[in-house]
């Protein structure tokens, strides 16, 4: 079986690209002939994988782009699964359908943005997403809780949730290393693992530094991402007082998020609105057995329990999201329970199990075309 994935991004950039490249490479290690076809400007660390095909773009606009005869592409593939939203990409492989192979879409989220951006986006939803996702044999979602309260809730009885798994194997409790981050063994430390561009501006960073001005000077932030939006958090941190205590990582392999995750007392996950719907890396900290203090955002709440691997505190809210922090940080026991429960929740979304799914719908739709 031939399998292509389309995704308008690719690791490091972004959770969508980080889901996409992963399953192609879970599949490949599975004896399955599976592409990603992503825009030529993503070239990165990928680019030596021969099973990444970078096309060159008409025109490109952030996660937005038009690629050059992508629908011929796809002609020779069993099934095409499309990571949704890729404004430009999306609408030409769904429109010409009735051409190509069965096509499995993945919505990840609804974007968001500010302006007249942001008005685009929902006159796209209102407008042109019906029409789209009527051309999709499958509808793919981590999370049933976020698909209800998104723009494809009319649609939930024809929508498979499907949660992104973690690989056990890898993401597990260890041995603390904080000098690796220069931090103190003694002083607690707050992980935030994340976008810092402008298409993630809803990750809640500058809330994360607000809270952790709040709480006890011997705590350090490290934060692990990189973006454009970096130097503005860099220099918010120095406003606030704590950037000798903020560590501003960039983008490291993921034996470093790895030490991380295994070196932090709380990881914080502070995202502002509806464009976050799973939080996979709050999964990844929760199988290290860290504790997470999370936004009360559909989709979330799939992945962090409250009060049982987790707190949920409420979105963009300084005062809640300090007060999250601090009473998992002051409260050794309850730290150590959150830690342990989170480890068992963890062992439910194996990534095993979520290849397992995919092939299951991959051989369904094929099926159905038969």
């Amino acid at each position: 079986m031939k399998i292509a994935h389309v995704c308008c991004v690719v690791p490091p950039a972004g959770g969508m690209g980080t889901v996409a490249f992963r399953e192609v490479t879970g599949l490949r290690a599975r004896g399955v002939e599976a592409t990603l076809f992503t825009p030529e400007s993503r070239i990165t660390n990928n680019e030596s994988r021969s099973f990444v095909k970078f096309i060159p773009t008409a025109w490109q606009y952030g996660n937005a782009a038009w690629l050059k005869g992508i629908v011929s592409s796809l002609k020779e593939f069993d099934v095409i699964h499309l990571h949704y939203p890729f404004y430009g990409t999306a609408e030409r492989i769904l429109a010409a359908s009735d051409s190509l192979p069965p096509i499995v879409v993945s919505f990840h989220m609804d974007a968001t943005a500010p302006s007249w951006k942001g008005i685009i986006f929902r006159l796209h939803r209102v407008l042109v997403q019906p029409f789209l996702f009527s051309h999709a044999k499958k509808i793919l979602v981590a999370s049933y809780d976020y698909a209800a309260s998104s723009s494809i809730k009319s649609m939930i009885d024809r929508v498979i949730e499907l949660p992104f798994g973690v690989d056990l194997d890898r993401y597990t409790p260890g041995p603390s290393v904080k000098a690796r981050f220069s931090v103190p063994e003694e002083a607690p430390i707050i992980l935030f693992v994340g976008g810092l561009d402008k298409a993630h501006a809803f990750k809640g960073i500058d809330v994360l530094l607000k809270a952790t001005a709040q709480l006890d000077a011997k705590t350090h932030l490290l934060i692990v991402g990189d973006g454009d939006l970096r130097a503005t958090y860099e220099e918010e941190a120095k406003r606030l007082g704590i950037d000798r205590r903020t560590h501003f990582l960039g983008r490291v392999d993921d034996a470093t998020v790895i030490d991380a995750y295994r070196s932090a007392d709380v990881f914080a996950f502070p995202s502002t609105n509806g464009a976050e719907a799973f939080g996979l890396v709050a999964l990844e900290a929760q199988a290290c057995g860290l504790p997470v203090v999370a936004s009360d955002l559909p989709g979330l709440r799939t992945v962090v329990r409250p009060q049982e691997t987790g707190i949920l505190v409420k979105p963009s809210s300084v005062e809640e999201l300090a007060q999250g922090l601090y009473r998992v940080l002051s409260d050794r026991g309850f730290r150590q329970r959150l830690s342990e429960a989170g480890i068992n929740h963890a062992r439910h979304f194996s990534w095993d199990a979520h290849l397992d799914g995919l092939q299951k719908v991959y051989k369904e739709v094929c099926v159905l075309r038969s």
